[in-house]
């Protein structure tokens, strides 16, 4: 018969953490996992935060995981233990250890923008998808903020009367992490291009545009060095990256730019520093601002 687990769950307060963890420990805990209540996890602070830290939330969640022989003489044990009788009782919750392994898979789905571009891993890919193995880069089309460079692109790549206005179908990526974006414009017409400063994620790039059949240019030449203009940029970045590339940007835009990775309280550093191009779309999906700009005549 295989091992039956149990998990436990357990809501101390801030300052009763870490006598909370070492009783675990004491109990025979092999590992206490600490996380945050849901919808209390701080956003990521960014060396550019000057500001002060969030508040410490006032409880957090200990959790570790039991075989069942264990959990039922532990939950004998917690009725005598005197304690923690000013702490929430623990939760235990029946877990599959056999889904361990692939639980994290369930986070990333399919999902097709037009009739022409569809991004999904590899356990979902369709026939023509552009696959991504999720890895060491960012840009697996799950966050809302690469959702909304796909779309642009999705939808420009179908504005005929636009496409036709252009001289050329050149699309740079700015900041490409995995390089999903410069590998959709790819799949939709665009002669893409991709810069990162980072060089693993182009390593990761050119791998997933090899096992896409796709030729995309991945490097990590500063932008500053690019020449020319291109009809479609896509730069899925902070806003205070964006802000202090936004110079570098406007040279080489000539139609349309999306503009994603901007924090909604962030925003204003990205509307005046691309206040001299029109603003087309501005979404807001949770924490998370997306603008579409195209340049003026």
């Amino acid at each position: 018969m295989d091992d039956q687990w149990v998990e436990l769950r357990w809501c101390v307060s801030r300052s009763h953490i870490a006598v909370c963890t070492d009783y675990l420990f004491e109990l025979g805990a092999s590992g206490v996992q600490e996380d945050y209540l849901p919808g209390e996890a701080p956003p990521p602070r960014q060396p550019w935060d000057k500001g002060p830290l969030p508040p410490l939330p006032e409880y957090k969640v200990l959790r570790s995981w039991w075989l069942q022989p264990e959990a039922d003489r532990i939950r004998n044990m917690w009725d005598k233990e005197q304690r923690f009788l000013e702490q929430e009782q623990p939760q235990w919750l029946p877990c599959d250890p056999s889904q361990w392994g692939s639980d994290w898979k369930s986070h990333f789905k399919r999902h097709c923008l037009s009739d022409r571009l569809a991004v999904a891993p590899p356990w979902e890919a369709l026939e023509g998808d552009l696959v991504i193995e999720p890895g060491v880069a960012f840009g697996t089309g799950e966050h809302p903020t690469t959702l909304s460079c796909l779309e642009a692109i999705a939808q420009w790549s179908e504005d005929e009367v636009w496409l036709s206005s252009i001289g050329n179908k050149r699309c740079l990526d700015v900041g490409c992490g995995s390089g999903i974006l410069a590998m959709a414009a790819a799949k939709v017409g665009f002669v893409s291009e991709g810069i990162d400063i980072d060089s693993d994620a182009i390593e990761a790039a050119n791998k997933n545009a090899e096992q896409n059949e796709l030729s995309i240019s991945f490097s990590t030449m500063s932008i500053h060095q690019i020449e020319g203009t291109y009809p479609l940029i896509v730069a899925n970045l902070y806003a205070e990256v964006l802000e202090e590339l936004s110079g570098e940007l406007l040279r080489l835009v000539a139609g349309r730019l999306a503009l994603a990775g901007i924090l909604l309280e962030k925003e204003a550093l990205v509307t005046q520093a691309f206040k001299e191009l029109n603003l087309i779309r501005r979404r807001v999906d949770g924490d998370w601002v997306s603008l579409w700009y195209s340049s003026k005549e």
